[in-house]
């Protein structure tokens, strides 16, 4: 079973006034339910639901603060779900709702009890409609937008690609609104190359293409590649299904392509996280080392900062202090504080006993900026 997860911005699904537009419901639950009959299971990851309690609400209440935005979301979040199940009741298809906030993917077993639900949601043949948790979601806990929520998502579900839908046709090379000679971008092979594209929201198109770029790269590092395109153009989902599968027909949209091999289990989980509980700074040697794929040992460590126990996620920085990756550490930061920079075997003699040779397991490690020279790629 193949799996999509498809995120659609608010500005594909209101109307000029913020209300639901329901001829664009109506042809989005047709174009899916096309592709769900063609094999493919679909994640929905949804925006709208702010914008739709603004409507209701009116001036009274406006989306300025982040109370307001959560008193909206619990007033337009129920408009979302409805109009998505109402315009999927025709295709005979069960809309489900899925509200998540950053803990649930933090938390290890919360994280493993929501993709088994969603699992078993598109084994039944039902559409996961995913929203981050709004009402209750405050800055510590937020995923903050959608564009990230829909690439944490597809990872937790390993999807085989992520659509994200919105008001721009494509990337392209240029600010089109400024530039007539302006060419979209119809691939990407290597994301890193393009970091300019973090320099604002409107330099190569409309809206928030930093998040998507973000989104694209974090997920083009784990195997999983991104298509981003316009919501409005008809039957969006199917044409681009249709160029996935035969490669016909002309280009649409922008496609950041994957790495060649995806990750799996734990290196997974850890490439989701948005925070970590910790900072270990490593030396040079190690940096080298855990660069070619070996475990992070006590002896390459300098030092160590945060609050985290023992499987425990923690960035790991060089001693430039930019993060290089992330990983499970098997000790806590008490621990490493008395064996950084020992050898393997001065451990047991530091603590009184010994949790293994390794501090983070390379099985428990991915790399966050491989590249040895930050923005570019070797």
């Amino acid at each position: 079973m193949k799996k999509l997860v498809v995120k659609i911005g608010s500005s594909v699904l209101t109307l000029g006034s913020g209300k639901p537009d329901p001829v664009r419901f109506k042809a989005f639950a047709k174009d899916v339910s096309r592709v769900i009959d063609r094999g493919y299971a679909v994640i929905v990851v949804s925006s709208g639901a702010i914008a739709f309690g603004s409507s209701l609400a009116g001036s009274s209440l406006a989306p300025d603060t982040l109370p307001h935005k959560q008193v909206l979301s619990s007033i337009g979040q129920p408009l979302l779900i409805n109009a998505y199940t109402a315009s999927f009741r025709p295709y005979k298809r069960i809309v489900t709702q899925v509200l998540l906030t950053h803990e649930d993917f933090m938390d290890r077993q919360r994280y493993l009890n929501a993709r088994r639900s969603m699992d078993l949601m598109l084994e039944q043949g039902f559409v996961p409609v995913v929203n981050e948790n709004d009402t209750i979601a405050v800055d510590e806990i937020k995923v903050g937008d959608n564009d990230t929520l829909s690439a944490m998502v597809a990872a937790m579900v390993n999807a085989d690609r992520l659509i994200i839908l919105s008001n721009i046709d494509a990337i392209f090379d240029k600010d089109p609104h400024t530039n007539s000679d302006a060419k979209p971008v119809s691939e990407i092979q290597h994301i890193e190359h393009y970091r300019s594209f973090d320099e604002g929201r409107s330099r190569y198109g409309v809206g928030g293409i930093k998040t998507k770029i973000s989104a694209a790269r974090q997920l083009a590092r784990i195997g999983i590649s991104t298509t981003i395109a316009n919501g409005r153009t008809g039957g969006i989902v199917t044409k681009l299904v249709d160029q996935f599968e035969r490669g016909t027909g002309p280009r649409i949209g922008t496609t950041v392509a994957a790495a060649q091999h995806k990750i799996s289990g734990a290196k997974k989980w850890v490439s989701l996280l948005l925070k970590s509980s910790g900072i270990i700074t490593i030396d040079d040697g190690a940096l080298s080392a855990v660069r070619k794929d070996k475990s992070l040992l006590a002896a390459g460590i300098l030092g160590v900062s945060g609050t985290f126990k023992q499987g425990g996620v923690v960035s790991i920085a060089d001693v430039r202090g930019r993060e290089i990756g992330r990983g499970i550490t098997n000790y806590s930061v008490s621990e490493i504080g008395m064996i950084k920079g020992k050898r393997s075997s001065q451990i047991n003699g530091s603590l009184g006993y010994s949790k293994g040779d390794e501090v983070i397991h390379r099985d428990n490690l991915i790399l966050t900026d491989p590249s040895p020279v930050l923005g570019r790629e070797e």
